[in-house]
């Protein structure tokens, strides 16, 4: 991938929640720390394959390569837990909540782009690329969406951390709920399942 503008963006908006999550478990995050992580998730951005141009998960990969820079820069500090602690950090965080602050997992546009991204997956011959089926239902009111390769499962193994992947998974169920939709999921790839099988549901429609 590249290290431009979106690159550069992604640690804006999580190095505060980060950075206090991990002071807050005893880290000491200084200058050097800091350097370093850096450091590290330029270089995983540079060697990482890149994805088509727009699509609409290449911001999830760039995430994924901050979130593993940690690990990479201080793997004897950035414990499993504490990386999970980290991915909590997030999910719990108002930056989560604001980014998807009035959009709806049912808009016309959202299901659009779920459709459009699940069949030019099909043909993809991009490495890190993620490949889908979407179906939706009749009455709209619910969707599966079902994964048999996930572009942060490949990262992972590229980066020789696949068993921190599943730890990311979280924040789908957290993006739903913000989105005004319920998630089941009882298989992902990141914990050696053979497809992640997303069933979401309208919040007033689940019982």
């Amino acid at each position: 991938m590249k290290y431009n503008l979106t690159a550069r963006f992604m640690p804006l908006i999580m190095d505060k929640i980060i950075f206090e999550f991990l002071k807050g478990d005893g880290i000491t995050v200084d200058n050097y720390f800091k350097k370093n992580c850096k450091i590290a998730y330029k270089e995983i951005v540079n060697r990482t394959p890149t994805l088509a141009k727009n699509n609409s998960l290449l911001p999830t990969l760039y995430i994924g390569c901050y979130l593993i820079s940690f690990y990479k820069a201080f793997p004897d500090v950035i414990t499993e837990s504490r990386f999970e602690g980290m991915i909590d950090a997030l999910c719990n965080s108002k930056m989560l909540r604001n980014g998807h602050k009035n959009q709806s997992a049912f808009d016309e546009k959202n299901l659009q782009t779920r459709m459009t991204s699940a069949e030019k997956s099909q043909t993809s011959n991009y490495e890190m690329d993620w490949k889908s089926t979407f179906a939706l239902a009749p009455d709209k009111k619910s969707f599966d969406l079902t994964y048999t390769k996930c572009g942060l499962c490949e990262l992972g193994k590229r980066e020789g951390c696949f068993h921190l992947i599943k730890y990311m998974c979280k924040t789908d169920f957290v993006t739903f709920e913000y989105m005004g939709a319920n998630l089941e999921r009882p298989h992902t790839l990141a914990n050696g399942d053979n497809l992640c099988d997303f069933h979401v549901t309208k919040k007033e429609d689940v019982k």
